[in-house]
């Protein structure tokens, strides 16, 4: 029997999360490293980028993520481990070699409490608008709209911030846009994750839901694709010799990492593209459900090529970290009665928001 939070087991859970992974970097990674920084890095972008998916769902009026919405508005409840995660990790923040200035933007102090309110700002959005759909409520467009224009400026800003910047002075304009397509990718490998329960469904709606998830993961994984090969075409025509060195360190045969860098393109784009070619793959949770394990972890072995040319990254640390994340993310799904009234509302009577969604 899995396990299913309330409230206050929630909170619980998510302090017992962010108090383990402290003693895990304590331990396995007494030098600053990286480790915290990817856990947050996946489960953030996970989490969003699922609820982001429904609120686009509300947004272009459709009705295939009905029966999804319930257990994926569970995710949101993510968010404050990850702030929790977030205030755990500032020992490690050394790593960024401008941590120490005194300039308005990149200073500690403010550097901490910009993400933290960012954190807390998505949180409660996404909170008010996951209510409102599982209610069935025309307001939540609105929400929805805001959701994804939150969404799009907290990952890019994620993708500059955490991980750009410590290669500062190394900068280059589609890195936040990267970090987000990936953020949003990764949401959508989490709903394929929750509806392998469905597998044995047959009913249209399960269906039609299950295609719609496949036809996600090759679209954005093609997408993702695009904008990984962007990072090398840009360069090359716009001769721009200054931003080669951060991709020359990382996919460059002359380095210890071109074998990652090959494997992430292979696990987040070709094995994707390449089984999804068939329209019945799309349609399979058998099939669904372990490439989308595939491209999680892809897009996890990316940011540890983010980080690694330059910051220590204790593996097992890592590895700990994550296993903790996915239990709590579980739970968190599974309880998404008890932590998301309005799903057990929904599920109640299944009929009530969709005909109300549709006046």
């Amino acid at each position: 029997m899995g396990i299913r939070l309330n409230s206050m087991s929630w909170i619980i859970a998510s302090v017992v999360v962010a108090g383990l992974a402290l003693a895990v970097d304590r331990v396995l990674e007494p030098v600053a490293g990286g480790a915290l920084l990817i856990t947050m890095a996946v489960f953030l972008g996970l989490a969003e980028g699922a609820t982001v998916l429904m609120a686009g769902a509300e947004i272009s009026d459709g009705h295939w993520h009905r029966q999804l919405l319930p257990r994926v508005a569970a995710l949101h409840a993510i968010l404050p481990a990850v702030m929790l995660l977030w205030v755990v990790n500032i020992p490690q923040l050394s790593i960024y070699p401008w941590i120490e200035n005194d300039g308005f933007w990149f200073n500690r102090t403010f550097f901490i409490a910009r993400h933290l309110v960012a954190l807390a700002l998505v949180f409660l959005v996404a909170r008010r608008f996951v209510t409102l759909a599982l209610r069935g409520a025309s307001t939540a467009r609105f929400w929805a709209v805001i959701l994804v224009m939150l969404f799009v400026a907290h990952l890019s800003l994620i993708g500059i911030e955490w991980f750009m910047s410590i290669e500062r002075p190394w900068f280059s304009t589609l890195f936040g846009a990267f970090v987000m397509v990936s953020a949003f990718l990764s949401g959508i490998c989490a709903c394929a994750l929750i509806i392998f329960n469905w597998r044995k469904r047959t009913d249209p709606a399960a269906k039609l839901i299950q295609k719609s998830i496949g036809g996600l993961i090759f679209g954005f994984a093609t997408f993702w694709a695009y904008f990984y090969f962007s990072q090398l075409i840009v360069i090359w025509y716009g001769n721009v010799p200054e931003e080669t060195d951060y991709l020359a360190r990382r996919i460059g045969y002359h380095t210890p990492y071109w074998l990652a860098a090959r494997l992430i393109f292979g696990m987040i784009w070709v094995v994707p593209f390449a089984v999804l070619l068939s329209r019945k793959n799309k349609t399979r949770a058998l099939v669904t459900a372990p490439l989308a394990l595939c491209v999680l972890s892809g897009v996890t072995l990316m940011y540890w090529l983010m980080l690694a040319p330059v910051v220590p990254v204790g593996v097992a640390a890592l590895l700990i970290e994550i296993a903790l994340m996915t239990l709590l993310t579980a739970a968190v799904v599974r309880s998404h009665t008890s932590l998301v009234p309005a799903a057990a509302e929904a599920e109640a009577t299944p009929g009530a928001a969709s005909a109300a969604h549709s006046h």
